[in-house]
């Protein structure tokens, strides 16, 4: 039990745990520890990964204490934010991730990087896409979400104020506060003075080894297209 504590400590604390962790790794092996690791998944709600040398705690969707809420993402820059400036985020980081790993080859991933004037570009497509086809009614009929409002509160957005180029309601200050909520999630690196976005090892390894699984991409492509996050090249 003291074993399986040690490494769930480790995985609670950082992620992920690689092979340069020799003692916890001859741990992690033992057959009586991954049964309870597996106990412990099932009551946390989450999956252990194992990719390229490394081992990932990837939280379930739908786990009350490890999944990301809408709560944390509202809170990550300012408890002042409002709820709709949190679903734009979740919804800024849907379209990173899709344009990072939108592919439907055998590799998803689309690039290596991404400019965040491209993001911006994209961004204003997606939501005027989205409101062309009804996909807003759909989205507010389902999940109660006033799409039409979000589309509005970016479209009132400059894209950026050379004046004040720390004002935070501007269309590329909004973007660069949800890839900070990834860098501090250690999925991405800001570069270039956040003129540029990378993905770290550990979110290509997360996306392609398992949350973009053969067994379920059908479904994440179906909830993309439904948000307007898919474009025509990748359909």
């Amino acid at each position: 039990m003291r074993e399986t504590a040690r490494i769930l400590r480790k995985l609670l604390a950082d992620g992920e745990m690689s092979i340069a962790d020799t003692e916890l790794l001859a741990d992690y092996r033992k057959p009586e520890v991954r049964a309870e690791l597996d106990i412990w998944g099932e009551e946390m709600g989450f999956t252990l990964i194992e990719m390229r040398g490394k081992i990932y705690l990837a939280p379930n969707v739908d786990s009350d204490l490890l999944a990301v809420s809408i709560r944390d993402v509202r809170e990550s820059e300012s408890r002042t934010d409002r709820m709709i400036d949190a679903f734009l985020q979740c919804y800024i980081i849907m379209t990173i991730l899709w344009m990072f790993y939108g592919g439907k080859n055998i590799n998803p991933k689309r690039t290596v990087f991404l400019q965040v004037k491209d993001i911006v570009d994209s961004l204003g497509e997606r939501f005027e896409n989205a409101l062309s086809v009804g996909a807003a009614a759909d989205l507010e009929n389902n999940y109660e979400i006033n799409f039409r409002q979000i589309a509005a509160h970016w479209n009132a957005m400059q894209v950026d104020d050379p004046a004040n180029p720390l004002r935070r309601k501007t269309k590329k200050a909004v973007i660069l506060s949800a890839c900070r909520f990834l860098e501090r999630e250690k999925l991405l690196y800001i570069l270039d003075e956040g003129r540029e976005i990378r993905p770290t090892d550990r979110l290509d390894d997360l996306m392609i080894g398992y949350y973009l699984d053969i067994r379920r991409i059908e479904e994440i492509h179906e909830l993309f297209d439904m948000m307007g996050v898919c474009d025509a090249e990748a359909k």
